[in-house]
């Protein structure tokens, strides 16, 4: 299972926020290029870069940060892939956000258009990701500040035959916390979507949240706040990961 290190901008900065709430900010303490290169220096591969300014604007908000982010993040360790998302909402934001990044993560848009996924998804074939965050087993839309109406399990089921490459799965209750992953609703995720690939998010703080993670089936796992606090040592993580 893939460690994948997250590293979450605002304000020009990195942070955590706890349960997405803007009010209720971790500072990471670290520039957020810094923190990419730190995290790469042991031994992660791939950075899971959220624009949250973007996501609550609607548009990519800080594309010159993310391309800093990719490009020392390559140089450090060529073949290192970025993943970036928060509020893409057009294909033009898709491309530009393409441009610095090697995936990007689609979120609001491609649950509420089909038509969009499978656009982006056409003409970026292998670089469309999805983030499906649920609040009570449901979509937290606009950067988590409302709730749709579609069911968790029909909505991946969806997103997977419009193309999405990956899906990324996160409890809102716990992102932030440490209180441990959904390991149920991932259970029942991967049996939803048995051929794709599929990420935890939300709540690990352990080595051993990242071993049930495993255990549940995902091919990955987002960690942010646990790598910030010490809570999780990356390179202990990606040895008992190996």
């Amino acid at each position: 299972m893939e460690l994948i290190c997250a590293i979450d901008l605002l304000d020009g900065g990195a942070v955590r926020l706890v349960q997405g709430d803007y009010e209720r900010r971790i500072d990471a303490g670290s520039d957020p290029v810094d923190l990419a290169l730190r995290f790469v220096a042991a031994g992660c591969r791939r950075l899971h870069v959220i624009d949250l300014a973007g996501a609550r604007a609607g548009r990519p908000m800080q594309l010159e940060v993310v391309g800093r982010i990719g490009e020392a993040a390559r140089d450090a360790a060529p073949g290192c892939v970025v993943e970036a998302g928060g509020g893409l909402r057009s294909p033009a934001d898709v491309s530009a956000v393409l441009e610095h990044a090697d995936e990007a993560l689609l979120g609001t848009a491609a649950i509420e258009s089909s038509g969009f996924l499978r656009e982006a998804t056409t003409a970026h074939p292998g670089r469309i990701a999805v983030s499906l965050d649920l609040r009570d087993g449901r979509p937290a839309l606009d950067g988590w500040l409302r709730t749709g109406d579609d069911d968790a399990l029909d909505l991946a089921r969806r997103l997977v035959d419009d193309g999405a490459s990956r899906l990324i799965v996160t409890d809102t209750a716990r992102d932030g916390t440490l209180s441990g992953p959904n390991l149920e609703l991932l259970s029942a995720m991967r049996a939803a979507v048995p051929g794709t690939v599929l990420v935890a998010a939300g709540g690990i703080g352990s080595v051993d949240d990242l071993r049930a993670v495993r255990d549940a089936g995902c091919d990955g796992a987002v960690v942010g706040l646990a790598l910030l606090s010490g809570a999780i040592d990356p390179v202990e993580a990606l040895a008992v990961l190996a």
